[in-house]
């Protein structure tokens, strides 16, 4: 994965899905692994993550693997109120509410504002860059 491009993290996560389903299921059997999934009680996206992460390790091992379907649910998102959000900022200790504040005024991801640098702030124009998260699209 590593040769192809793909992130550190994005690596470790897929390691650490394929050992969790070898701990359930005989991984270099794909009709055990299938079997798993069927009963697993997991949402269907996680098991289309699995799917695809499962598909990758046979390719690479050589094994036949006809890929079971599953298709994650579509739900609409949570969207607290303003005052909720504010509740929440004044109820946590200082560090974590610059931190919950920045991303209520900015709107920026997690891990975007956790990678952000000094140089990343403009005082002059009042304004933040932004280095946009993985699958992200700078606007």
């Amino acid at each position: 994965m590593e040769k192809e491009g793909y992130r550190r993290s994005t690596i470790l996560s897929a390691v650490g899905s394929l050992k969790s389903v070898a701990r359930k299921a005989d991984l270099l059997n794909p009709d055990s692994v299938k079997t798993y999934l069927a009963k697993a009680n997991v949402s269907e996206g996680r098991k289309e993550a699995l799917v695809v992460r499962l598909a990758r390790f046979y390719k690479y091992k050589g094994i036949p693997f006809q890929k079971p379907h599953y298709k994650r649910d579509e739900k609409l998102p949570f969207i607290p109120l303003e005052s909720e959000i504010d509740q929440l900022i004044s109820g946590v200790g200082k560090k974590a509410a610059c931190f919950l504040e920045l991303l209520k005024e900015t709107g920026v991801r997690p891990g975007e504002a956790w990678n952000m640098k000094w140089f990343d702030l403009d005082y002059e124009r009042n304004a933040v860059s932004i280095s946009p998260e993985k699958r992200s699209h700078a606007v």
